[in-house]
């Protein structure tokens, strides 16, 4: 199972690998770097095309230090809709969140603002 062993503002360190930008977790632990077609700060639906193709029971989101980077309530309703818990918090808290799933899981982490 995928373990974040940190976080610090604009770096995460995910199964011992460290990413100086923001990622995505798939539920079957690939990490991929994250590209917003709407910016770092407007999170889309679209963005969590390739989590949601390995099925997650849950989804976690980090929404930045300063929880400047916003879901959009399309893709909030879209996941919810799937029956998939859907957690979105302030980076920090996310992680710690993220690391106590004991379920499929997928994240989507904000590593700034």
């Amino acid at each position: 199972m995928t373990i974040i062993n940190s976080i610090k503002f604009g770096s995460i360190t995910i199964d011992n690998k460290t990413y100086n930008e923001d990622v995505k977790i798939l539920p079957l632990g690939k990490v991929l770097k994250r590209w917003g077609p709407r910016g770092s700060h407007a999170i889309c639906f679209e963005e969590f095309d390739e989590i949601l193709e390995e099925k997650p029971s849950a989804i976690v989101v980090g929404i930045g230090y300063h929880e400047i980077a916003k879901l959009e309530p399309e893709a909030k309703r879209e996941i919810e809709t799937k029956g998939i818990k859907l957690i979105v918090e302030q980076t920090p808290k996310a992680v710690v969140s993220f690391n106590n799933l004991n379920r499929s899981k997928g994240g989507l982490f904000h590593l700034t603002c």
